[in-house]
């Protein structure tokens, strides 16, 4: 029986997923690349791919496919074996810890190269936000990012939309504040809450929804959360309009303080006073009177 050739090709190749393609583009290969590294990957034969059968298997034209493969080589993502040379894809947990290392090494020199430059006095940054996917991601990447406090002001169907961000922070030690407009159907964990209530009152239930986001006593989201609606929303770090949302909350909290006869000191002295945010986190409550 004759022996088959040492480099016959796979007659079913499998498609790589588009996803780690895209994936592996987005970490600076090329798609040719992408498809080289991935057809490498799934190879189980254990002695590596020749160019030819890389070229079979991965749809790449057979006059760039010893270009990619040096170009993978070069690149730490695969060696070489034998001569004629078979490749063979590098770990991926090794390739990307390389990935990760020359990146930081690159972003380290960049770093150092920016903070040589003149300093000059740049106004704080303000992103408008107009849909309501943007405001609603911009507000949980906030929530998730604080280190010290997280001060809101929401209508119960916004804060439903944020229950994941929430839940992830409730053993995170901050100070917690929410408003609401209106009754919650869900209380976020360790969150100092005042909510008011729209019964008896047709004008208040009509309002837009609007979002007020204080973190850090350093970063702001201000505007409406209307699904429907351009709703003109500003992210900030801003030190007035930081200041300005905190003041509203602060208001909306103590204006329902004098309602309902609620002492609002454990809520509103941190936020009018940050450096009693640690005492507040130490000793709760009782470190503030």
């Amino acid at each position: 029986m004759p022996r088959a050739r040492r480099d016959a090709v796979d007659p079913s190749p499998s498609a790589a997923p588009e996803v780690l393609v895209a994936r592996l583009e987005a970490m600076g290969l090329s798609r040719n690349e992408a498809l080289a590294l991935l057809t490498l990957l799934e190879d189980t034969g254990g002695q590596g791919l020749t160019g030819y059968e890389v070229a079979a298997r991965s749809s790449i034209p057979r006059s760039a496919v010893y270009t990619v493969l040096r170009r993978l080589t070069a690149a730490g993502a695969a060696f070489e074996l034998g001569d004629p040379p078979r490749y063979v894809a590098q770990e991926p947990a090794e390739w990307l810890a390389q990935v990760r290392r020359a990146a930081d090494a690159r972003m380290d020199e960049l770093r150092a190269s920016l903070d040589a430059l003149p300093k000059r006095a740049r106004p704080e940054p303000i992103w408008t936000l107009r849909r309501y996917d943007e405001v609603m991601r911009r507000i949980d990447e906030l929530i998730r990012g604080a280190t010290q406090s997280v001060w809101l002001s929401l209508w119960p169907r916004e804060v439903l939309a944020l229950r994941p961000a929430l839940e992830a922070i409730a053993e995170h030690p901050l100070h917690r504040v929410l408003h609401s407009p209106a009754a919650l159907s869900w209380t976020p964990p360790g969150f100092i809450c005042w909510v008011d209530s729209v019964d008896g009152d047709e004008a208040k239930a009509t309002w837009s929804h609007k979002a007020l986001v204080v973190v850090d006593r350093r970063q702001a989201l201000i505007g409406g959360t209307e699904p429907a609606a351009d709703n003109h929303a500003v992210s900030t770090t801003n030190p007035s309009l930081v200041d300005t949302a905190t003041n509203h909350i602060i208001l909306d909290i103590t204006l329902m303080s004098r309602a309902t006869g609620v002492d609002p000191t454990a809520t509103v002295s941190p936020m009018m006073r940050p450096h009693l945010i640690p005492i507040y986190l130490q000793q709760g409550p009782e470190g503030l009177k």
